[in-house]
């Protein structure tokens, strides 16, 4: 046991290194990534239960003495930033496929390690916290009417399933970090923090894996689409930051702002993924792995941009 625990925290300790090696996996092992597929919704439930397992909530209770900017900028992120990033990709003469994928990415709520990586970047934590807690409760309501009703997005599923499918996760979730939470008590959970680690790892490890299937049959057939899916991922993932920056801009100061960008660009696309059925377009999913690239690369090259607006020192 002990030998175990020590792996899963050397494994939590590692993570930057050992995800896009994942990646990597899936795409030289194309049969274990077709082979993984169906762990993508367990996968997301896993992920997303031991996220808010490990969620301070006595910090989550102080926050929300305050919780109206957390709230509209939810609201903004869910519904404002897809309806305007949705105009400027269809006059654009994109691929419909690739459109598609953009508007909905951009309907997707935060990405869980947001908080992590604001904390990084020297944004603010406690608002990324909230905003990715929100859109993740959130999303479930918003997404599929926004979708299937105003963008008419032929997603091979209704409005009531795609409800259903994301509402699933999402409670199934938040039961299973209750009962980890009742389990262990607040003092053996923080002790439990860098093993937890570990095992999110693993479980995201095997979650991205399946995220590259047929990804290399796409990439022979016409590589000129992957690479144009790919460029298009960094410049969704830009658009949907820039968008609810400028937008907060005016009523917060800049750090608040250019957290609730940072959380906007970085969207959960993966959940995707795991609520839409293997009937959908082909080009949503390959959009779902071409958007992991920004992911890992985004926030590494926009920590300068961060620091210089901020004025904080490169050493700090």
């Amino acid at each position: 046991m002990d030998l175990v625990v020590h792996v899963l925290r050397r494994m939590g300790g590692r993570a930057t290194t050992l995800l896009p090696f994942s990646l990597l996996l899936g795409i030289v092992f194309q049969n274990a990534a077709s082979a993984f597929r169906p762990l993508v919704e367990p996968g997301a439930i896993v992920l997303l239960t031991l996220a808010l397992a490990r969620t301070d909530w006595a910090r989550v209770l102080t926050l929300l003495r305050r919780p109206i900017p957390a709230l509209v900028l939810s609201i903004a992120h869910l519904l404002l930033v897809p309806l305007i990033v949705w105009q400027v990709w269809r006059t654009l003469g994109l691929w419909p496929g690739l459109v598609a994928a953009l508007s909905l990415s951009a309907m997707a709520p935060g990405i869980i390690s947001a908080t992590t990586t604001a904390g990084f970047l020297r944004l603010d934590s406690s608002l990324a916290l909230l905003l990715t807690l929100f859109t993740n409760f959130f999303v479930p309501f918003t997404l599929p009417p926004l979708a299937l009703e105003l963008l008419g997005l032929d997603l091979k599923i209704s409005a009531i399933d795609l409800s259903l499918r994301l509402a699933f996760i999402v409670g199934v979730s938040s039961a299973g970090a209750l009962a980890i939470r009742l389990w262990l008590g607040a003092e053996r959970l923080r002790r439990s923090s860098q093993t937890l680690d570990g095992l999110s790892v693993i479980v995201l490890m095997a979650f991205t894996i399946p995220l590259m299937d047929g990804i290399v049959a796409r990439a022979e057939a016409d590589p000129l689409k992957l690479f144009g899916f790919i460029a298009g991922s960094f410049a969704g993932m830009l658009l949907c930051n820039a968008v609810l920056a400028l937008a907060a801009l005016p009523f917060l100061d800049l750090r608040m702002a250019l957290t609730a960008g940072y959380c906007s660009g970085g969207r959960h696309n993966a959940l995707l993924m795991a609520v839409l059925p293997a009937t959908a377009d082909p080009d949503i999913f390959l959009f779902i792995a071409a958007v992991q690239i920004p992911l890992y690369v985004l926030p590494a090259l926009l920590q300068p941009l961060y620091r210089r607006l901020l004025g904080v020192a490169p050493g700090d």
